[in-house]
C-alpha cells in the first residue's frame, strides 16, 4: 500500500490540491458487488461520471468552459472489523485543467463543495445506479 501510494504521488498524481471522496454503498448491494465484478465495474464508472460532472459543472459555473479534471480510484472491498464492505475511495483532483488560447494548461482550483452540493452529488449518484440496477433487472 505504501509503495502505491507514493508511485502515486511521485508519477501519477498532478501538483495540484487533491480531495478524497469515499462513496459508502447499502448492504444489499455491497454483497452484490462482492460477487459481482462486472457490476461493481459498472457501479464504480456511474459514481466516477457523475463526479466528474460535478467538476465540470462547477467549473463551467465559474467562467471555466471546458475544465478537465481526474481522479483515481481504489475499491475497498472490507470494513475496519475485516467484515464485507465494498466502498469506493476516490483521489480526485480538486478542480479542473482549461487549455489557454496559447494551448497551454491552466488549473483552476475548486472551491470546497457545501452540504448542499455533496447532497446533490449524492442524489445523482443514486438515482443513476438505481437506473443501472433496473437496466441490468438486478433490483
Amino acid at each position: 500500500m505504501t509503495e502505491r501510494a507514493a508511485h502515486l504521488i511521485d508519477h501519477v498524481l498532478p501538483r495540484t490540491p487533491v480531495r478524497q471522496w469515499v462513496l459508502s454503498l447499502p448492504f444489499e448491494l455491497r454483497y452484490r458487488l462482492a460477487w459481482d465484478h462486472k457490476l461493481c465495474r459498472a457501479v464504480l464508472a456511474v459514481y466516477t461520471r457523475a463526479l466528474l460532472g460535478f467538476y465540470r459543472k462547477r467549473a463551467k459555473a465559474s467562467g471555466h468552459r471546458d475544465g478537465r479534471t481526474g481522479t483515481v480510484t481504489v475499491i475497498q472491498r472490507f470494513g475496519g472489523a475485516l467484515n464485507l464492505n465494498v466502498h469506493f475511495h476516490t483521489l480526485a483532483v480538486d478542480g479542473v485543467f482549461v487549455r489557454e488560447p496559447d494551448g497551454s494548461l491552466s488549473f483552476a482550483a475548486a472551491k470546497a463543495p457545501t452540504d448542499d452540493e455533496v447532497e446533490a452529488l449524492l442524489g445523482v449518484i443514486r438515482k443513476r445506479v438505481l437506473r443501472l440496477l433496473v437496466r441490468r433487472d438486478t433490483r
